[in-house]
């Protein structure tokens, strides 16, 4: 008898998702659904333990209890700017491998970024196809 699941993805994952054995846990803030969902299954199918929030002030909260291996981080919310959080956050959690992430493709935005303390910058939209590499290379440099 099949099984019908209903997925939500206008909420955010209430519970952590992991598959395989990597163990490193992955925190995405970003307010778009879809962004969130597409990076967390990537990411699950990698290995990876994946939790996501749709606001910035969700996320900070949860950074204040659990540090994350790694943090996605969207740069523009609609609570506030991941960009003008990003030193407070580099600031509790300086080992924490930031990937920024904006619909914002410009040189201006990523050098923001980056002079932030973000450790790489992503266009949206963007491929998945080398997202496990990108983790690995992130989480090396840890």
């Amino acid at each position: 008898m099949a099984q019908h699941i209903k997925t939500d993805i206008d909420r955010p994952s209430d519970k952590v998702l992991t598959k395989g054995n990597k163990g490193s846990f992955i925190l995405i803030i970003d307010d778009e659904p879809d962004i969130c969902r597409l990076l967390q299954l990537s990411l699950v199918k990698h290995g990876y333990k994946v939790k996501y929030v749709h606001a910035l002030t969700e996320g900070m909260q949860y950074l204040q209890h659990q540090q994350p291996d790694l943090l996605f981080l969207d740069i523009h919310l609609p609570d506030g700017s991941g960009l003008e959080a990003l030193p407070a956050i580099k600031k509790k959690c300086p080992a924490l491998p930031v990937i920024t992430i904006s619909a914002y493709d410009n040189g201006m935005e990523k050098q923001k970024a980056l002079n932030a303390g973000a450790s790489y910058f992503m266009a949206k939209p963007f491929n998945v196809t080398n997202l496990d590499e990108l983790m690995s290379d992130m989480l090396r440099q840890k």
